[in-house]
């Protein structure tokens, strides 16, 4: 029987100001953030793979850019290590209209009412593709040991914005069964969370066929999707957007074929074509398998996939990484 924690052991939270740790936002701080990704991106509910830093929109450069996992979208971070004026907002918005972002973080250590409220404000008027995002960052200190935390104040609300495109009825139109499909994938990723916590930072789905996550290197993700011929699958693509970076990731891992399928316990599907970009390894639901299932149905799939992906990562994961560090 658990005891539980001794509250005699317990120390006393002291916040600090970002300032007192990072004395320069762009040497600083957005290097930091840079190899901290992760830490933001579980505050944030999503996977945001970075390409760089100072991306320049006419005079002015974005402090981070990169993409969301989930859906390709453009996605860039501003930083202040002050609280937040009106001159970041405003170029937060210029920023966001050069590079077509459809994922725009600003990170401050406090938020003014005003600025909240525009936020909140241009997610509530937006398309369910541009979502907008807050994070007050601080520094926890607890008996000598320090500890950055990122406070999530504004985001938007994915399922209404789903909703109201759905209602509204634009290019953009999310019927039915795209909702249920943001749905099942919510509980599989719920389930593969509750038993691998830190396997991905990422919390939230969107209403479409498939869900993917970062497996470490960029370009390159685990994935659920549903199929044509109803037919339902665990994957490893990739698609970094350079045809020989992907053939020769595809080959070094191939290489592996025998070690790779003993560890998940299954043979693989290994799909290259020549001339197309992306390449994946993948493996099927032994049945048919379609969002219009039964929930009896659906919850066989989810009893194979969580653990499956589980295999996926365990065997793909760290051959990646060494791939990566190679």
């Amino acid at each position: 029987m658990a005891t539980g924690i001794d509250p005699s052991v317990l120390g006393r939270i002291h916040r600090l100001d970002a300032r007192d740790v990072w004395k320069h936002e762009a040497l600083q701080f957005t290097p930091w953030l840079e190899e901290h990704i992760d830490e933001l991106n579980e505050a944030i509910g999503l996977e945001i793979e970075l390409s760089g830093r100072e991306e320049g929109v006419g005079p002015f450069a974005v402090d981070l850019y990169g993409r969301e996992v989930q859906t390709g979208h453009p996605a860039i971070i501003e930083n202040q290590l002050e609280n937040t004026d009106h001159s970041h907002l405003g170029q937060l918005l210029t920023y966001a209209a050069g590079l077509k972002a459809g994922v725009v973080v600003w990170i401050a250590p406090r938020f003014r009412d005003e600025h909240l409220e525009a936020l909140n404000w241009l997610n509530e008027i937006s398309s369910e593709d541009v979502n907008f995002f807050a994070v007050e960052i601080e520094v926890l200190e607890i008996r000598g040991q320090y500890a950055p935390n990122f406070r999530l104040v504004a985001q938007p609300n994915a399922w209404q914005k789903s909703r109201s495109a759905m209602r509204g009825g634009g290019a953009t139109h999310a019927t039915e069964r795209m909702l249920a499909y943001q749905t099942y994938f919510a509980s599989l990723l719920q389930a593969l969370r509750q038993n691998a916590p830190h396997i991905t930072t990422a919390s939230k789905t969107q209403p479409q066929s498939w869900f993917q996550f970062s497996s470490g290197v960029s370009g390159v993700h685990f994935g659920w999707s549903f199929t044509r011929g109803n037919r339902f699958r665990v994957e490893l693509n990739i698609d970094t957007g350079n045809g020989e970076r992907n053939k020769a990731l595809f080959d070094s891992l191939k290489a592996q074929q025998q070690g790779i399928e003993e560890e998940i316990g299954s043979p693989l599907l290994w799909e290259w074509v020549e001339g197309r970009r992306y390449a994946s390894v993948f493996t099927n639901w032994d049945h048919q398998a379609s969002i219009a299932n039964s929930a009896e149905e659906l919850d066989a799939v989810r009893q194979w996939a969580v653990p499956t992906m589980m295999k996926f990562v365990g065997a793909f994961r760290p051959r990646l990484k060494a791939l990566r560090l190679a």
